[in-house]
């Protein structure tokens, strides 16, 4: 559709062109004929030029709308990019890039939802690092946060991606194990992949929560009682050990690694 600015010049333009061939028709019919013919070509030429204007201005104002979504789609990427970098300093803990206490929590809250849903079981664990105050006394803390990121690295290794991991304060992690019954497979391949680093062996203890009905509801506080009974009733024996617990209260058995 022609706008009516462009149909006033295409308009003018055919005037000024015809003008002369009019005019001469009324004044010199003889003549009419050559007269039209030139303003035929002088309308053409100024048709021409017209229109070349206005596709030479239609190309510029193409660029600029390339150039300006291209700006916006990078101000977009760029602003993304910034939320997820807030999002990631809101949730992960500065030492070990797992999650943070309150991010953990909400996790946990997740993936106790979603097993209910689904109907399983699923585990919790509380870990904590033995002899971790005396190491950081004796490495300061570059060599206490060196022992930090290698456990935080363990745990990673030793879970799944579907499982959540965090740092829930100075050498205290937990972790949620999603659909899952029995936690000593992961607990051991935790114990493996820290006796086999490089340096030390650090050894950890482990209260381990199986949480077998979550559909049921799930108490927190109760929760971590039992984790932390678990955790205290290993911590300090000198060797990685894992104690395990239902959510009803009720002890399993204490495992030691090979």
């Amino acid at each position: 559709m022609i706008e009516p600015r462009a149909a006033l010049r295409i308009a003018a333009f055919v005037t000024l062109g015809l003008a002369p061939s009019i005019a001469a028709l009324v004044v010199a019919p003889g003549r009419g004929a050559a007269l039209a013919a030139s303003g035929s070509v002088v309308m053409a030429a100024t048709f021409s030029a017209w229109a070349w204007r206005l596709a030479s201005e239609g190309s510029r104002l193409t660029g600029l709308a390339v150039s300006l979504r291209n700006d916006v789609t990078a101000l977009e990427e760029k602003v993304a990019s910034q939320n997820r970098e807030l999002r990631d300093v809101r949730t992960s803990d500065e030492v070990t890039g797992l999650l943070n206490r309150s991010a953990f929590l909400r996790r946990l809250d997740e993936a106790i939802a979603r097993d209910a849903r689904l109907g399983k079981p699923l585990a919790f664990l509380l870990i904590d690092i033995e002899d971790f105050r005396a190491l950081n006394a004796e490495q300061g803390r570059i060599g206490g946060d060196k022992v930090l990121k290698q456990v935080a690295a363990a745990i990673q290794g030793a879970t799944r991606g579907t499982d959540c991991v965090g740092r829930l304060g100075g050498d205290e992690f937990g972790v949620a194990l999603s659909e899952c019954e029995d936690p000593r497979p992961a607990v051991n391949r935790l114990f493996v992949a820290l006796g086999a680093g490089d340096g030390a062996t650090v050894r950890v203890s482990v209260g381990a929560v199986t949480i077998e009905n979550p559909a049921g509801g799930v108490d927190m506080s109760e929760l971590f009682r039992l984790a932390e009974g678990a955790l205290a009733s290993v911590r300090g024996t000198g060797g990685s050990l894992c104690a395990r617990r239902t959510l009803r209260g009720e002890t399993d058995s204490a495992a030691a690694t090979a």
